[in-house]
């Protein structure tokens, strides 16, 4: 007689719970990294905790013969996703003209982090638009 080994199985809450656990414990450690003057101690175990994390939410879903995402969870990433496009979107345009038109006056300097900002904003813009024309193509 051999004895069976019981399966845990992976619900939605274990799911969810593993995942932002682990994205919890990277943000934790990287700041911790930078609290303490340990910035690439953090950083790898950031980058760690992601990879583990985006991995374990990308393929336990494909994996586990339980429903971890559903409708609900689709609409809500689209309903989020198109906040922060359009959120960012209303700030680049309402903020950034105005910015270069004082800038070439000579009221105010971009300085390198706006320019950060501006092409972070127009490389997400670019992203957002190809990963939309992908998404359209397919369906």
């Amino acid at each position: 007689m051999t004895p069976s080994i019981p399966q845990v199985r992976l619900t939605r809450q274990r799911y969810r719970a593993i995942v932002y656990g682990i994205a919890g414990v990277a943000v934790v450690a990287l700041l911790a990294g930078i609290a303490l003057d340990q910035h690439v101690l953090g950083a790898v175990v950031y980058l760690v905790g992601a990879w583990i994390g985006g991995g374990i939410a990308v393929l336990a879903p494909r994996w586990s013969d339980r429903t971890l995402q559903d409708e609900r969870d689709y609409e809500l990433h689209n309903r989020a996703s198109g906040l922060l496009v359009g959120l960012a979107m209303g700030f680049g345009l309402s903020v950034l003209p105005v910015l270069y038109v004082l800038d070439a006056g000579g009221t105010v300097e971009i300085t390198g982090i706006v320019s950060g900002v501006v092409i972070t904003l127009s490389a997400l813009f670019l992203l957002y638009g190809v990963c939309f024309g992908i998404v359209k193509r397919r369906t």
